[in-house]
């Protein structure tokens, strides 16, 4: 019987649902209707129980579960932060805010209540893949912009791709300052540890021999009026 219901749990979290509240709700810049969803929430919020239900060992390869784990940190941050509106636009403003919402808040996912910290920092970052880093959204400003797809095991690569070179084609998260100096997303600050000799060069190739500094990060909420 359990791998019937292992697999039944899987088939519950469909990509397709969170990416119809994705195309509806978040804009081309990557802001969020926050209000307009709070007011439709029923959709994301049957999904978000999904992911809760659903067992992530049983997916069949690890594209499959990384999209999964993607899809999971970043239906959990728009959920809460819309049902919470507007309230939530202050959230993220100071460090305790950002301490209590992080680290300290649970949420079911994969059948397990973890902090969206926990999910960051011992699933979604151990798969080794550097560009994770411009697909989980933590609602700032500062954030890469929320992609309007949901990720998928078919879709991985490519999308993690496009997300990684359109956060490298922003001013606000690359920018050439004389002499011989550039100025990167704080993600870089954050976790060095996570990109190989290299990585920034493969899509900048000018940062070459440069000095790195950062941009202050701007943690107020990626909110839309419209």
């Amino acid at each position: 019987m359990f791998p019937l219901v292992a697999a039944l749990a899987v088939v519950l979290a469909d990509p397709a649902q969170f990416e119809a509240v994705l195309q509806k709700y978040v804009l081309p810049d990557g802001k969020v209707r926050y209000g307009a969803l709070k007011a439709d929430l029923a959709p994301l919020t049957d999904y978000v129980h999904a992911l809760g239900a659903t067992n992530p060992d049983s997916l069949p390869t690890p594209q499959a579960k990384l999209a999964f784990w993607l899809n999971t940190y970043n239906a959990l941050v728009l959920h809460s932060m819309a049902a919470e509106y507007p309230d939530s636009k202050s959230r993220l403003g100071g460090l305790f805010g950002r301490a209590g919402y992080f680290y300290r808040r649970k949420f079911r996912a994969g059948g397990q209540m973890r902090s969206l910290a926990d999910i960051e920092n011992n699933t979604i970052r151990k798969f080794g893949e550097p560009r994770i880093h411009f697909a989980i959204v933590c609602a700032s400003v500062g954030c890469p912009w929320l992609a309007r797809r949901a990720y998928t095991a078919e879709n991985l690569e490519p999308l993690l791709e496009e997300r990684t070179k359109l956060y490298f084609s922003q001013i606000r998260s690359f920018r050439l300052e004389d002499p011989g100096v550039v100025r990167l997303t704080a993600i870089f600050d954050w976790f060095r540890g996570d990109f190989p000799p290299g990585f920034v060069e493969r899509y900048r190739p000018e940062a070459a021999g440069r000095k790195w500094k950062y941009f202050d990060w701007d943690w107020s909420l990626n909110d839309s009026p419209k």
